[in-house]
């Protein structure tokens, strides 16, 4: 029988635990790249996890290792858990995808220095593969979003700014930005994280 929290035409436990263990496959493998990666944004403090990227890529995985395990138990309360993280997580992915590749063909100085580009299979790890990952769960496995519309657009520009906030706390002490294109003055990042976050409800809403 299948969860009362999936979608009653959702497949077999088999393929969703298959899903979500390819999944989490395919992002330990991007984890593994980070370390080996040369851009000097990323010293001091914050690390890495200066990056939106890396952060949508823990809450990616947070998020499959839930679905594994509700997958693996079937315990209800884990598939709740799991579609509110995949409602954090989702959109951001989405949009990350969008915005990075944009931006990759139009200016990728705007993303990362001169020189410091990433090999394209690490890239489309990092900027695409959890979007599909993400897709291919909330299509084939998820129930309809936990929450109305006017909670999950709250939901998200709280995301854009919470990481709005940290960007220019961890400024505060290393004294640049984790993308070269937010070098703008600070009103036209808060404008950015505010479209973000009501693009994110928009993607939300087609979904």
């Amino acid at each position: 029988m299948k969860p009362a929290s999936q979608r009653p035409v959702a497949p077999s436990r088999v393929l969703s635990m298959t899903i979500h263990a390819i999944g989490l496959l395919l992002f330990a493998l991007s984890f593994s790249q980070v370390p080996k990666g040369t851009n000097p944004l990323r010293k001091g403090f914050g690390g890495p996890y200066k990056f939106l990227t890396i952060i949508a890529l823990l809450l990616s995985t947070i998020t499959f290792v839930i679905g594994f395990l509700a997958d693996l138990l079937s315990v209800q309360p884990l598939f709740v858990a799991k579609s509110y993280m995949s409602l954090c997580a989702t959109p951001v992915e989405l949009l990350i995808t969008i915005f990075y590749w944009s931006l990759y063909f139009i200016d990728r100085t705007k993303l990362t220095p001169p020189g410091h580009q990433l090999p394209l299979s690490h890239d489309l790890g990092l900027h695409a593969v959890p979007t599909v990952m993400l897709l291919a769960d909330l299509l084939v496995l998820s129930p309809p979003w936990p929450i109305n519309g006017r909670a999950a657009f709250v939901l998200d520009l709280g995301i854009a700014f919470s990481y709005w906030g940290w960007i220019e706390y961890c400024f505060s002490i290393v004294g640049w930005y984790p993308y070269p294109g937010l070098t703008l003055a600070s009103p036209s990042r808060s404008w950015f994280c505010a479209l973000f976050g009501q693009l994110s409800w928009q993607l939300l809403l087609f979904f």
